[in-house]
């Protein structure tokens, strides 16, 4: 479809004709009424919107599937402060072809040359047994083309297609910085650290028109299977000594820091600590600035509305333009 009217700009008395991925369906029984209605919850890559069927709902629902990409054709209204969409059992059908940009987003970086730095940056490196273990990962062709392609999250930082490699890339680049500010620290299991710390991320999330968890993000969690894609990758590296491989392993399972943020245990060498923080950085800036943008900022105030998210209010300034 070309031109496809998103989500983020539709106004209230808009009719509209374009494609959108159901999220929730539901017939709902009239409160003043005999019969159901049916309310749909929509979405694409700039938001989330519901919709309502009044009349021949039945029919409506029999038409999409929750996950399907539809066409719509309906009219916008306003309701509670929040546009949502009226149709018709007419107004909704399933689409079979479709681009799935119109649901999630790309990384707005080049993901190849970025890989490109992380290789050579990772060329330089002196100690032989982490550039080993490296290329175990870098020449891996499938491996690179789930990293190049894999999003960091479900819904919150760097969520959409290359998220991982560019928070990542984002991590090191810290890393990077602490370490030219603290000479004690051991740059290249950092860097390696940094590099590996969310590769179980791979197998965490399944990408289609909404990013999903796997079974085995869901029941695993990614550091749970970052740690174990890299205890295997150790186990073929010859020679790899015995304790670079519990400071690596360890800087995986505590790089978010505290127990209640997911990490099995705390950081407990340096190491570990910078690369928390690094990633605690890398990751609240990019929510901080994602929150901001999805802010409502067309009112006259300089502080924006609660955000759950990062809980609190956001200072906006007198003059704030995103």
């Amino acid at each position: 479809m070309e031109d496809k009217l998103y989500i983020a700009d539709m106004k209230d008395g808009m009719a509209v004709d374009t494609v959108l991925v159901v999220l929730e369906k539901e017939l709902l029984d009239f409160k003043s009424k005999p019969g159901r209605y049916l309310q749909v919850k929509f979405k694409d890559k700039t938001g989330e919107m519901w919709g309502k069927c009044w009349d021949g709902a039945e029919d409506a629902s029999e038409r999409f599937n929750i996950g399907d990409v539809v066409r719509l054709r309906a009219n916008v209204t306003s309701y509670n402060g929040h546009v949502q969409v009226l149709f018709t059992p007419t107004g909704i059908q399933r689409e079979e072809v479709y681009d799935i940009s119109y649901f999630i987003d790309s990384a707005p970086i080049d993901t190849a040359k970025v890989f490109a730095k992380m290789q050579s940056i990772v060329g330089a490196f002196s100690n032989t047994h982490l550039r080993m273990l490296l290329a175990k990962f870098f020449e891996d062709q499938g491996f690179v083309e789930r990293f190049l392609l894999a999003p960091c999250a479900k819904s919150h930082h760097h969520n959409y297609l290359g998220g991982l490699i560019e928070h990542t890339y984002g991590v090191m680049t810290v890393c990077n910085a602490i370490a030219r500010s603290h000479v004690e620290l051991d740059r290249e299991l950092l860097l390696a650290g940094a590099i590996l710390h969310d590769v179980g991320k791979i197998r965490t999330y399944d990408v289609g028109v909404v990013i999903d968890l796997t079974p085995e993000g869901g029941l695993f969690d990614h550091i749970v299977i970052g740690f174990e894609m890299v205890r295997d990758r150790i186990r073929t590296c010859r020679g790899f000594p015995e304790d670079l491989e519990r400071r690596l392993l360890h800087m995986i399972l505590s790089h978010h820091g505290k127990k209640e943020w997911g990490s099995p245990t705390e950081p407990m060498i340096l190491e570990a600590c910078a690369l928390y923080h690094a990633d605690l950085c890398d990751s609240q800036t990019a929510e901080f600035l994602k929150v901001r943008e999805e802010l409502d900022v067309a009112r006259s105030t300089v502080w924006s509305g609660y955000s759950r998210k990062l809980n609190k209010y956001l200072y906006l300034g007198e003059h704030h333009e995103l």
